[in-house]
C-alpha cells in the first residue's frame, strides 16, 4: 500500500471575486467563518487565481485530523492537531478552557504545555 506523504488538497471554502486587474479570493474558516482575504491576483482564469489564492490561504488555516475541515489558528488545538470543536483547548487539571497561544492556564496556573523529557535531565 502506497503512503501519500504529500500535503492534503486545500479545499477551504472560498469566494471570489473579479476585479479589474485581475481577482481577489477570499477563504473561510469552517468553524467560525472568518475569512482571510488574498492579495490581487493577476491572472486570466478563476482557476488560476483559486490556484495561487489557495497557496497563499493556505499559511492561515489547519486541518483538523478528526473531521477534515480547514480552519482558522483561533480554531485549532495545534497540541492535538485538531479542531477546538473536535477537541477543546482545556486545562487538564481544572477543565476551564485555554485561549490560543495561552501557556498557562487562566483559572489556576497549571502550565498548558509538557516539559520535554530531555529538558527535565
Amino acid at each position: 500500500m502506497r503512503m501519500d506523504r504529500e500535503s492534503p488538497m486545500f479545499t477551504a471554502k472560498c469566494r471570489t471575486v473579479r476585479e479589474d486587474a485581475g481577482f481577489r479570493l477570499t477563504f473561510f474558516c469552517e468553524v467560525c467563518g472568518s475569512g482571510y482575504v488574498t492579495p490581487p491576483l493577476i491572472c486570466g482564469t478563476p482557476k488560476e487565481a483559486l490556484r495561487l489564492g489557495g497557496q497563499d490561504a493556505r499559511l492561515h488555516f489547519n486541518r483538523c485530523c478528526g473531521c477534515r475541515r480547514w480552519v482558522c489558528d483561533e480554531h485549532f488545538n495545534e497540541n492535538q492537531m485538531m479542531c477546538t470543536d473536535c477537541m477543546p483547548r482545556i486545562c487538564a487539571r481544572c477543565g476551564a478552557p485555554v485561549p490560543k497561544g495561552a501557556d498557562l492556564c487562566t483559572v489556576c496556573g497549571a502550565p498548558q504545555f509538557e516539559a520535554e523529557k530531555d529538558e527535565e535531565r
